[in-house]
């Protein structure tokens, strides 16, 4: 989850951040389906939108960013498509419990892949629709979050991202554009999603107990926000936390 945004400033001690394995499962070959949630992703503008946050979404986890993946275990991934989804207009608030609720539904009857264990189901929010996560939401500097749940049919565990639409206020302004701001938060949470998806149940993989995980490390620290996101293949990315360098990074070359 990124975590919400605070006044601190806190610098890099002797004894920094520095990732944890805890044995938890790791997503080695992981796959990714990108799912629009809304019908403002059918209208002109939504479309328009839609296309770059679906190109971002393919080349993002399986380009050079997701080498940094590959210092905790993970290969970069594959992208198996995307998916208009249903959101009731008085949705205005959308918890955790609701994004599982949306990722279920899409499996079960919008033509998606099904889970195997290795796919990451990303749900794009629409524009004035709120994130909530536990006590904090996207009005208060919440950009995103990762989790998984274990379906029914399958016993398979389901892995999935949620990404608020980031602008007037909601999300996290890394920039003005917020198509910028939704695919950094997504390459934080598809990061997050690969080295340490089970965190909201089950047992920890790559962790630090006092920053987070790979993609907080960077924000929880202190660093300017402008100074955590670079672009690759055009896409507006976030630097994650490299255990070797100690440092975030872009890419591993």
């Amino acid at each position: 989850m990124i975590p919400a945004l605070s006044s601190s400033q806190d610098t890099l001690s002797a004894t920094g951040p520095k990732l944890v394995y805890y044995g938890g499962r790791i997503l080695e070959n992981p796959n990714f389906v990108s799912l629009y949630a809304g019908s403002y992703w059918n209208t002109a503008k939504g479309r328009t939108e839609r296309t770059q946050l679906t190109q971002c979404s393919q080349s993002i986890p399986t380009g050079t960013h997701a080498t940094v993946w590959k210092e905790y275990g993970s290969a970069p991934g594959t992208f198996s498509g995307s998916k208009v989804i249903p959101l009731t207009a008085s949705q205005k608030i959308i918890s955790e419990q609701e994004i599982q609720s949306l990722v279920a539904q899409a499996i079960r009857s919008r033509g998606v892949v099904k889970p195997d264990g290795q796919t990451v189901y990303t749900v794009f929010l629409p524009p004035k629709t709120v994130l909530q996560h536990g006590t904090t939401d996207s009005r208060n500097g919440l950009g995103g979050f990762h989790g998984s749940y274990i379906d029914p049919s399958t016993r398979k565990p389901v892995y999935y991202a949620a990404i608020a639409y980031a602008d007037q206020g909601n999300g996290i302004p890394f920039t003005k554009n917020p198509i910028d701001n939704m695919t950094i938060a997504a390459s934080h949470e598809w990061a997050e999603a690969v080295t340490d998806p089970d965190v909201n149940r089950g047992k920890l993989a790559w962790y630090d107990k006092r920053f987070g995980e790979i993609g907080d490390i960077p924000i929880s620290v202190g660093f300017p926000l402008s100074s955590l996101w670079g672009r690759l293949k055009g896409c507006a990315v976030q630097k994650e936390w490299s255990n070797s360098r100690q440092a975030p990074v872009l890419e591993v070359r």
